[in-house]
């Protein structure tokens, strides 16, 4: 509507629109919109929980404090018994930090003879029942590990006898610092399975995968997979079988020494790998990427559970499937390509 003489202007109102439900004066109801495109209440809240389960899962401490307090907030949202499986969950949090501070205690005290838990060693207690389903994939750790694994078990059954801990050796996260003999350091943040098998190295420089899956109990093809992430960064050399061979006789040495002779074979093996790997991942990995190369063009920077969040609810064709541990390999391959850099446990994109 405007006046004569153009000096008073008013525009006409906005139409409701199927969606003017969601919005009020100066605010968003974000979670009245989240609410409404999983359909139901309860759906939300099972995704929440999920959500919940990898993040918890992902951590590399016990620091809940923000976690504790979203669960807070949509408990005021949707009544104190909505969150009660959530609010378990994170209890077992922050009882696991009592008791991994307990066994660490007795273990210092070598309350029990040649049973030793190095400090770097935690573990998270879960209550299985209340968590969404986990993996339950089983998987024979390095000798080393399986000895921390065994003493910590020790420990716990002392305060909690006659309670025994079943360990689910494919979830959590693991950091490793790596150091080879020409002077490199690298370190990286990956799932126990990735890690299990670089500690073989440790000891004998040449695997083959067949011998690798053996040592591991593991299927060829899921060692094959997870062996792509340390050829790719440089931290492994793969020849393949040789003529009339199969692939569990591929060979997989470490690379002490970056720059040899045999530095083109390496790479050359690498970059064949890591291009067939590409092939067997239907092409996801590429739509991901794409993904998140548009999310931190508009946000700038990331942290990782953001970023998983995200891809979960908008990557559907193909459907994202990844857990945010397999996110975090990923992350850390385009960080390695200098395709992104991490600042503040945020991702964002390297400038070229």
């Amino acid at each position: 509507v405007a006046h004569e003489g153009g000096m008073e202007w008013m525009p006409d109102a906005l139409q409701p629109g199927p969606c003017s439900h969601l919005y009020s004066v100066g605010s968003v109801d974000i979670i009245g919109m989240l609410v409404d495109i999983y359909g139901s209440t309860d759906l939300f809240l099972n995704e929440y929980r999920s959500l919940l389960s990898d993040k918890l899962l992902a951590l590399t401490s016990y620091q809940i404090d923000r976690e504790v307090h979203n669960v807070e907030l949509l408990k005021i949202r949707f009544g104190e018994g909505s969150l009660h499986k959530c609010e378990v969950m994170l209890k077992d949090v922050s009882d696991s930090k009592r008791l991994d501070a307990y066994v660490h205690k007795e273990s210092d005290k070598n309350s029990i003879a040649l049973r030793n838990v190095p400090a770097w060693f935690n573990s998270k207690i879960l209550s299985a029942s209340f968590w969404p389903q986990l993996s339950a994939d089983k998987m024979t750790m390095h000798p080393r590990i399986e000895q921390h694994l065994a003493a910590y078990s020790s420990y716990y059954s002392l305060l909690k006898k006659p309670r025994a801990l079943h360990w689910r050796p494919t979830l959590g996260v693991t950091k490793l610092n790596l150091s080879f003999d020409d002077g490199r350091k690298i370190s990286v943040t990956v799932s126990p399975p990735v890690a299990n098998l670089i500690l073989h190295f440790e000891n004998k420089e040449t695997w083959t995968l067949g011998q690798l899956a053996e040592a591991t109990a593991s299927p060829i093809d899921a060692v094959w997979k997870r062996l792509v992430y340390w050829v790719g960064s440089g931290v492994l050399s793969s020849n393949p079988p040789p003529a009339g061979g199969v692939l569990s006789d591929t060979t997989y040495t470490i690379i002490e020494q970056a720059v040899d002779g045999d530095g083109q074979t390496a790479l050359f093996a690498m970059e064949e790998e890591l291009d067939t790997h590409s092939n067997l991942d239907d092409g996801q990995e590429a739509v991901i990427q794409s993904y998140i190369t548009g999310m931190l063009t508009n946000f700038k920077a990331l942290p990782l559970d953001r970023i998983h969040n995200m891809l979960k609810m908008f990557v559907t064709d193909p459907p994202y499937t990844k857990k945010i541990t397999e996110l975090g390999v990923m992350l850390d391959k385009l960080v390695s390509a200098d395709k992104l850099e991490m600042v503040d446990n945020k991702f964002t994109i390297k400038p070229q």
